[in-house]
C-alpha cells in the first residue's frame, strides 16, 4: 500500500513539473512573440498611415520588404482601419489588400476543410465587401452556424442583389440554431429598411422554427420598418401567433406588432381582449406596450381598464406608464394597489421637472 503511494506520488510530482515547464516554456514564447510584435508596431503603423496620404503608395513593394512579423502586425492593422475608415483612405486600404492577394486568399480559404480558415477569409471578404457567389457561399458555408453567420455578413457588407434574401435565408437555415449576437445584428441589419425578407420567409418557414429562433425573429421585426401594403399578409402570421402554446412567443408577437400593424384593417384583427386577459404578465406587459404605440381611443380605454384591474404590479406599471405617456389622464384608484401605481407614475412625471427647476 505505501509503495502504490509513493508511485502515485512521483506520477503527480512528475506530471506537475511538466505541465509547470509546458506552461512556463509557453508564456516566454507569448511574452518573446508579444515584445517583437510590439515593435513590427511601432515600425508598420506609421508606414501605413503615411504611405496612405503618398501619391504611390507601392504596397506591393513595401509588403514583399516586411519580416513575417511585420506582414502579420499589418494585416492585423489594416483590418483595424477598414473597420473604422471611409472615403478615400478606405479605397486605399482596398488597394492594398489587392496588392498583396489578401482578397484572393480570402476567397480560396472558403473550401478549407478548417473552420477557422473559412471564418478569417468571411471576416476579410465582409472587411473588404467584395461580392461571394451565392452557389459558393451555400457550398462552402452552411455546415456550421458561426460560418453562415459570416456568409450573411458578407452578403450584406457586398451590397449583393437580394441581400436582404439570400442573408436572411443563410441565418434561418435550419430553424434549430439559436441566433449568436453577432448574427443577430447581421439579420437585422438585412431588414432594417423593410422587414420583407424576414417576414416571407417566417411566414413560409417559422412553423418549423425551434422557440428561441422564432422569438429572436419578432425581436427583429419589432426594430424594422414596416413593409408596404403588398405584404401585408405576411404581417398577419404575427397575428396568428397570438394563439401560441409559448407566452414567450404571444408576448414577442405584440412586440413585433407595435412596429408592424401600421394597417388600421390589421390592427380591427387583434384580439386586444384576448391579450390583456392573458394569464402571462409578460404577455399583458407587451399588450399595453402596443396600446400605447397605437394611442388611439380605443387603446386609452383598455389601458385604463389595465391599470385598473390588472393584477400584476409590473404590468399595471406598464399600463400606467403608458397611459400617462400619451398625456392622457391617469384614473382614480378604486384600491390601494393601483393607487402606489398611479402615485409612482405621477412622481416619474413630476420628476424630471422638479430637477429642472433646482438647477435652472
Amino acid at each position: 500500500m505505501t509503495e502504490r503511494l509513493w508511485i502515485a506520488f512521483v506520477v503527480i510530482v512528475g506530471a506537475t513539473a511538466v505541465v509547470g515547464t509546458g506552461t512556463l516554456a509557453l508564456s516566454i514564447l507569448l511574452a518573446r512573440f508579444e515584445r517583437r510584435r510590439e515593435a513590427a508596431r511601432r515600425v508598420v503603423r506609421p508606414a501605413i498611415l503615411s504611405r496612405l496620404h503618398g501619391p504611390d503608395p507601392e504596397w506591393e513593394t513595401w509588403y514583399d520588404g516586411l519580416s513575417r512579423i511585420e506582414r502579420h502586425v499589418a494585416r492585423r492593422t489594416v483590418a483595424t482601419y477598414l473597420r473604422r475608415l471611409r472615403g478615400r483612405e478606405r479605397e486605399e486600404l482596398t488597394r492594398f489588400a489587392e496588392a498583396v492577394g489578401i482578397d484572393e486568399r480570402a476567397r480560396s480559404s472558403l473550401s478549407s476543410r478548417l473552420v477557422l480558415n473559412r471564418l478569417r477569409g468571411l471576416v476579410w471578404l465582409a472587411l473588404l465587401e467584395r461580392p461571394v457567389s451565392r452557389r459558393r457561399l451555400r457550398e462552402h458555408c452552411t455546415g456550421r452556424a458561426e460560418t453562415r453567420a459570416g456568409a450573411a455578413r458578407v452578403v450584406y457588407a457586398s451590397d449583393a442583389p437580394h441581400a436582404a434574401r439570400d442573408g436572411t435565408a443563410l441565418l434561418c437555415w435550419d430553424g434549430d440554431d439559436r441566433l449568436s449576437v453577432f448574427a443577430l445584428d447581421t439579420l437585422y441589419r438585412l431588414n432594417d429598411d423593410d422587414a420583407t425578407a424576414l417576414l416571407s420567409l417566417a411566414t413560409t418557414e417559422g412553423t418549423w422554427w425551434n422557440e428561441e429562433l422564432l422569438v429572436q425573429a419578432l425581436t427583429v421585426l419589432a426594430h424594422c420598418r414596416a413593409p408596404g401594403a403588398e405584404t401585408e399578409a405576411h404581417v398577419e402570421w404575427i397575428r396568428t401567433l397570438l394563439e401560441h402554446d409559448s407566452p414567450r412567443i404571444r408576448a414577442g408577437a405584440l412586440v413585433a406588432l407595435s412596429r408592424q400593424s401600421w394597417s388600421q384593417s390589421l390592427r380591427r384583427r387583434v384580439p386586444v381582449e384576448q391579450a390583456v386577459a392573458d394569464p402571462d404578465p409578460n404577455v399583458r406587459t407587451a399588450a399595453y406596450e402596443l396600446l400605447g404605440r397605437w394611442n388611439d381611443e380605443a387603446s386609452t380605454r383598455w389601458l385604463e381598464y389595465g391599470v385598473r384591474n390588472d393584477p400584476n404590479d409590473r404590468s399595471r406599471l406598464a399600463a400606467a406608464r403608458r397611459l400617462s405617456r400619451s398625456d392622457r389622464a391617469l384614473p382614480d384608484p378604486p384600491s390601494d394597489p393601483v393607487r402606489r401605481t398611479v402615485d409612482w407614475v405621477r412622481a416619474e412625471h413630476r420628476a424630471p421637472r422638479r430637477v429642472a427647476t433646482g438647477w435652472s
